[in-house]
């Protein structure tokens, strides 16, 4: 019987098979590009589900079994990010090496802490 790991692992592969097909004839030069892209799109889209987080937590369901606007938000921003991070992960693998990224401001908000007395 084939393990659980093996089993995801096989399906993660098929379903990023056209991604694998589209990219690996690719110039490097091209492939680092669109790598950093995607790069780029996986941060900003953390960025957006680390926004949404907090709502999510501050604002719970008035009713028993709803599920409040703010989780359905987060949730659906994880879900893209962590597809976009699979993505990723693939184009990595394609290319072979994890590729120097230019300087990118970061665009998190910053947290102020109150000075304790």
């Amino acid at each position: 019987m084939e393990s659980r790991t093996k089993r995801g692992q096989s399906a993660y592969d098929s379903a990023l098979r056209p991604v694998i097909g589209l990219t690996e004839k690719l110039p490097k030069k091209d492939l680092e590009h669109i790598t950093i892209e995607a790069i780029k799109k996986h941060r900003q889209l953390r960025d957006e589900a680390e926004a949404l987080y907090k709502p999510y937590v501050e604002n719970p369901p008035t009713t028993g079994d709803a599920v409040s606007s703010a989780r359905l938000a987060w949730v659906s921003a994880m879900v893209n990010m962590h597809a976009q991070q699979a993505l990723l992960s693939t184009l990595l693998d394609v290319l072979g090496y994890i590729p120097d990224i230019p300087d990118i401001p970061d665009e998190r908000p910053t947290v102020h802490r109150a000075k304790s007395a």
